[in-house]
């Protein structure tokens, strides 16, 4: 049987048009730029999907020159974010991270629609009431059922 590395960012579409990443360890800058132009090839694909970052494994220390990374690869993928992501869910549990994530996010907004939470439960809550946003709604009961979820409370205050 194949063993993860402990650091990288490791991609499930399993459930697309449902995009989750799970960023474990602390990702080197050519790790980030892999992450980076993989997340770039999904926008090309030219579907519209949502985006799971779960960081509940992570633990970033350095993320300054990351940050200017993730800025300026927003700014050059702006059109294709703002046609094909219908949104973006941030499962964040250290406080650090939310701190930096929140911080990152209020001097470079999002283009589209996001939310910040503390499991992927709840992220995928959100992420099917988006779907049903956005008439979707065979996508929203996929993902119900695969996290065994019923209509929340979160996912109403997207709509």
């Amino acid at each position: 049987m194949d063993r993860q590395p402990a650091t990288g960012a490791f991609f499930d579409d399993s459930l697309w048009p449902l995009l989750i990443v799970r960023l474990v360890g602390q990702l080197s800058h050519a790790q980030f730029e892999a992450y980076l132009e993989r997340m770039r090839s999904y926008l090309l694909r030219g579907e519209r999907h949502l985006f799971i970052m779960d960081t509940s494994q992570s633990r970033s220390t350095s993320v300054d020159g990351k940050r200017r990374l993730q800025a300026d690869w927003m700014d050059a993928n702006e059109a294709l974010l703002r046609e094909w992501r219908l949104g973006t869910a941030f499962v964040i549990r250290s406080p650090f991270l939310g701190l930096a994530m929140r911080a990152f996010l209020h001097a470079k907004p999002l283009v589209t629609p996001y939310v910040v939470v503390s499991n992927l439960h709840e992220a995928a809550a959100w992420a099917a009431g988006r779907f049903e946003e956005a008439g979707l709604p065979l996508q929203a009961g996929l993902i119900r059922e695969h996290f065994g979820l019923r209509v929340s409370r979160l996912e109403h205050s997207a709509r």
